[in-house]
């Protein structure tokens, strides 16, 4: 009899610590992004089981409630916010609800984009979702004046309540840090960040960096003008927008648009701009620092936005003509 009891209730904890095993495996094998979820002061362990539940971040409510009282942590879950996947195991769900953090605004800046478009995009997300806003766009233009180029492009956690100089601080410290990490010398920085502040406009990706790169290299050894819209897009946003929210890269560009009196007018004025036009990323700064040689002159993208170089003038007409239907013989 006792025998048999024994067997019983060994079947019993084996199945019992199978189960166990399996509710608390992540919910999904795939790898996910992680979600904000937030612990309400004075919330009991119930409820923010049965949220965790409701987002489908665990398997099983009863084995995240055994787990945590396995762990010891069922006095130590603090109220806030976390990141949590459903992607990973109840014992390290369990372990972050023990280490709340502020609550952060994620906000990506795009390369190529120029000051007042970050201002705008970075005051409209912290604005989105918080009403004691301490960014002032205003205050940012001011500190960023001398900073055209070097407000590095990435995605950033921002406190909802985070100053104007706190952002500026981030976006020119990294910039900082990819500028040591590229091994670039104070020397030749300046040139570099404004190439690649025209490369960012001009390549349509990383991978015709480069050989862009290269061929900017070639008029300027050879004292041509680089002739880049994007120059002249940009002296245009300069003189016509007086407000953040405008066309800072107007299309289409005409002949009078290309006589627009500006030292940023690379058909004018032959060498580079005398400033950044944009705030260039990494893979631009990397192609600026080294140009691929190419016996290339020229460039155009076509309407699907692949690139065409041409080493004569003769064959970049032909590819004008060819490529975007227009000035043909």
């Amino acid at each position: 009899m006792l025998k048999r009891l024994f067997t019983v209730f060994s079947i019993l904890f084996i199945g019992a610590l199978g189960w166990y095993f399996i509710s608390t495996r992540p919910v999904t094998v795939h790898s996910t992004p992680e979600q904000e979820f937030e612990v309400v002061s004075g919330e009991n362990l119930d409820r923010i089981i049965n949220n965790l539940s409701q987002k489908k971040l665990i398997r099983s409510r009863t084995a995240f409630k055994i787990t945590v009282i396995r762990l010891g942590i069922a006095n130590k879950i603090q109220a806030g916010y976390f990141r949590l996947s459903p992607s990973t195991d109840a014992s390290t769900i369990a372990q972050k609800l023990t280490k709340a953090y502020s609550r952060q605004v994620r906000i990506t800046i795009p390369e190529g984009l120029r000051r007042q478009e970050i201002a705008l995009l970075i005051d409209r997300a912290l604005k989105e979702n918080n009403q004691d806003v301490k960014f002032d766009s205003a205050s940012f233009l001011q500190l960023t004046q001398d900073l055209e180029g070097k407000l590095f492009p990435n995605t950033y956690d921002f406190d909802p309540k985070a100053n104007a100089q706190t952002v500026v601080s981030r976006l020119n410290d990294n910039y900082r840090l990819i500028i040591s990490d590229l091994m670039i010398s104070q020397d030749r920085e300046q040139e570099i960040l404004i190439l690649a502040s025209l490369l960012e406009r001009e390549a349509a990706n990383a991978s015709e960096m480069p050989e862009v790169a290269g061929v900017l290299s070639n008029r300027l050894k050879a004292g041509w003008p680089l002739q880049v819209d994007a120059s002249v897009q940009y002296a245009l946003g300069t003189s016509r927008c007086k407000k953040l929210e405008c066309n800072w890269w107007p299309q289409n560009l005409s002949r009078a648009d290309l006589q627009v009196k500006s030292p940023y007018n690379t058909y004018l004025n032959p060498g580079l701009p005398s400033l950044p036009i944009s705030n260039p990323g990494k893979d631009s700064l990397s192609a600026a620092a080294s140009p691929q040689a190419t016996p290339n002159w020229f460039y155009i993208h076509d309407s699907s936005g692949k690139i065409h170089f041409a080493r004569t003038i003769e064959e970049h007409n032909d590819n004008v003509c060819i490529y975007l239907k227009k000035d043909c013989q």
